[in-house]
């Protein structure tokens, strides 16, 4: 019916209430000023509302529903999805059970959700927040201010971030995270290898699975770790940390220090170079176990000693003589023309103490150098097909036939058998009681010093069978 204020309820059932409303569906509802509930069951309210989709639900300025069972409240907002929902300023809720609130925000994706100003929310069940942001992959989150989820299940928050790629997390500011399930954080990061994780400021990532963090650094190997500032660690399994050092490009390097680069693979090097000058490395322990230093080795024990084994199979303490039958060793006698050394119970070097392994576990040449070959590598790809292992050709020492990696090894410093004998250096020593400060001994009987003529000089008495003598 339609009166003097031009209400219009054509709908069977229908009411219209206000001025200008139209309430053309059936059971429909319009109120407020040029209204109009078109869809079953729809109700339009307000001012220049539409309710057009069937039981459908339109209030404040200028709000539409056009999808069932939508709700469009505010000003100029409209729901377009099944059972969406826009309210605000200008919001836009296109997809089925969308929601959309705030300022011009738009919910796009299946149950997507935006809010704040500028939002858009694109991807299916994903959620955009804040300022401007963007969550365009399937079930992202993106919040804060100019941020960008693209990937599936992606994270993007802080400001002008972005994170490209499925499972990819970029927080901060001006971060980017565009590889698989890489992370950014902090001030201009960058991580850009699948599974990388980079943080701190300025910092990037090219390598899958590598990690930069600190200022500056950079992780580029694949596995590889930069941190402290200006460091860069370019070869996979590579660290890198400190002040600016680098890994070189050789594999498996690590460096810590100031400036300084690696000079080899899977070793590890401490530099101390110059800021205006040379880099440089202070200590080198290669793969080989070599150890190189440019300053002094510093220890409380004062004896060189090498590992001799028994002759009877049975311990020496320390402080008795010992000479040699062969090449194993005894207690020395007084008859004995050589005399090895003594037993020794702290050594600053100890030599032949095969620590680490059997002695044998690696082939050799007749002068003991360890014997190496190539073999191929093949490549490895992450689930999404992307190369984390490069094929290629490896080098490596050759196993001995007969190791056998069951059997557990004992180090020669926890077998009965093998004694460490000083050779050089100052050196407790039993005695019979004889032996005089600023005198001389030699071994007497069973390995206890005596006083003699000439010899080894005593330069103290510890204890009444003790004394501490001078080898050389």
């Amino acid at each position: 019916m339609a009166d003097s204020c031009s209400r219009k309820a054509t709908g069977a059932c229908s009411e219209a209430e206000g001025y200008t409303t139209t309430a053309s569906g059936q059971a429909s509802h319009a109120e407020g000023w040029m209204t109009a509930a078109s869809g079953v069951a729809s109700h339009a309210e307000g001012v220049s509302t539409v309710a057009e989709a069937n039981a459908s639900h339109s209030e404040g300025n200028g709000s539409r529903t056009t999808g069932f069972a939508a709700h469009a409240e505010g000003n100029g907002s409209i729901a377009e999805g099944f059972a969406a929902h826009s309210e605000g300023y200008f919001s836009r809720a296109q997809g089925k059970y969308s929601h959309a609130e705030g300022d011009v925000n738009t919910a796009v994706g299946y149950a997507s959700h935006a809010e704040g100003s500028g939002c858009n929310a694109e991807g299916a069940a994903s959620h955009a927040e804040g300022f401007l942001t963007i969550a365009r992959g399937q079930h992202s989150h993106t919040e804060g201010a100019g941020t960008l989820a693209e990937g599936f299940a992606a994270h993007a928050e802080g400001e002008v971030t972005d994170a490209t790629e499925r499972g990819a997390h970029a927080e901060g500011i001006f971060s980017k995270a565009r590889a698989l399930a890489a992370h950014a954080e902090g001030n201009w990061t960058r991580a850009f290898g699948s599974c990388s994780h980079t943080e701190g400021a300025f910092t990037t990532t090219e390598g899958a699975c590598a990690h930069a963090e600190g200022l500056q650094t950079k992780a580029s190997g694949n596995y590889a770790h930069a941190e402290g500032a200006n460091t860069t660690a370019d070869a996979d399994y590579s660290h890198a940390g400190g002040r600016n050092t680098d890994t070189g490009g050789f594999e498996g390097a690590f460096i810590i220090g100031r400036y300084a680069s690696a000079q080899y693979p899977y070793s590890f090097h401490l530099g101390n170079g110059m800021e205006n000058g040379p880099s440089r490395n202070v200590v080198i322990l290669d793969q080989e176990g070599n150890v190189r230093i440019e300053g002094t080795v510093i220890s409380g024990s004062a004896d060189y000693a090498v590992m001799f084994e028994t002759t009877d199979g049975m311990p020496i303490e320390p402080g008795y003589w010992v000479t040699l039958e062969g090449e194993k060793i005894r207690k020395a006698d007084a008859g004995d023309r050589y005399v090895l050394g003594i037993v020794s119970s702290s050594p600053a070097v100890l030599g032949d103490a095969a620590d680490l392994r059997w002695k044998n576990m690696f082939l050799t040449d007749v002068w003991g150098r360890v014997l190496y070959e190539e073999s191929d590598v093949p490549e490895q790809r992450d689930p999404e097909g992307n190369v984390v292992i490069p094929a290629g050709r490896r080098i490596h020492p050759v196993l001995h036939p007969s190791y056998d990696p069951r059997q557990v090894y004992i180090p020669r410093m926890q077998r009965p058998e093998w004694a460490a004998v000083g050779l050089l250096g100052k050196l407790l020593a039993r005695d019979d009681g004889t032996c005089v400060p600023g005198g001389y001994c030699r071994p007497g009987e069973r390995g206890v010093a005596t006083a003699s003529e000439k010899g080894y000089r005593v330069l103290k008495r510890v204890g009444p069978n003790q004394i501490l003598v001078l080898v050389r």
